[in-house]
């Protein structure tokens, strides 16, 4: 009986020390990835911004003469009346 108490508690101790070394893998490889991560998700957001007033200022010249595009505030403005 001893014997198999010791061998379930040795198989505890392994498998808590290879949940251990897989943690700190996980946790350096998202350390090295995250910057990468990081720049990418916020050039996204930037080439999405971009484009949205792209399309904004396409749409709004696209209205006619009685529509200018206002690029310091990034908004459509009635010309006249």
């Amino acid at each position: 009986m001893k014997f198999a108490k010791k061998s379930k508690a040795q198989s505890l101790v392994e498998y808590a020390l290879i949940l251990a070394l897989v943690t700190v893998i996980a946790i350096t490889a998202l350390q090295f990835l995250g910057q990468k991560v990081n720049t990418a998700v916020t050039g996204v957001g930037d080439d999405v911004e971009t484009t949205t007033e792209n399309a904004a200022e396409t749409y709004c010249k696209g209205l006619g003469t009685g529509y200018t595009w206002d690029s310091a505030n990034s908004k459509c403005v009635r010309s006249g009346n």
